[in-house]
């Protein structure tokens, strides 16, 4: 009986472990075509990190670049690099703060501001494909799933960043 209830758990491990991949593939797929949609419509070859730099600055209005990296999830590099693409193209520009010349500020110009109108009409685009057939039910459920993955992942980066001070 002892083995048989090994068995079962066991069972259970794996088919939990398999369906956790077929998970991981269909994730993976999806965040693909959405890539891919987003690339069918895309100007200048931006990405969809250049595309949230834009939206991030039209939505709150000038940023330092550690501000940036921080609701960006890159460094300080990284907003350096997308910024000098978005001013290369006339988008943004950057500028010193006038209370504190060391402070670097990002901002849009008018361009930019028209480019972000045409990111939102390509995102709803994306979102009306992406979300076709789904009930206001499978949409909330999928929030929450989301939600619950990222909380768990918070958590874990949490549990690491205090193992290691």
């Amino acid at each position: 009986m002892l083995n048989g209830g090994n068995e079962q758990l066991m069972t259970e491990h794996e088919n939990r472990y398999k369906l956790m991949r077929l998970l991981d593939e269909s994730f993976r797929e999806v965040r693909k075509q959405i890539h891919a949609e987003w690339n069918r419509y895309n100007v200048h070859g931006l990405g969809m990190t250049h595309a949230k730099m834009l939206i991030i600055l039209a939505e709150e209005g000038e940023q330092n670049v550690s501000y940036m990296a921080e609701r960006l999830s890159i460094t300080n590099g990284g907003v350096t690099g997308i910024s000098d693409r978005l001013i290369d193209l006339g988008y943004m520009i950057r500028d010193r703060s006038s209370a504190d010349r060391r402070v670097v500020l990002l901002r849009l110009t008018e361009e930019g501001r028209t480019v972000v109108e045409n990111i939102r009409q390509v995102r709803k685009s994306v979102m009306m494909k992406l979300y076709r057939g789904m009930s206001l039910e499978h949409m909330q459920l999928a929030l929450e799933l989301f939600n619950l993955m990222s909380e768990n992942l918070r958590q874990e980066q949490e549990e690491a960043q205090q193992e290691e001070h």
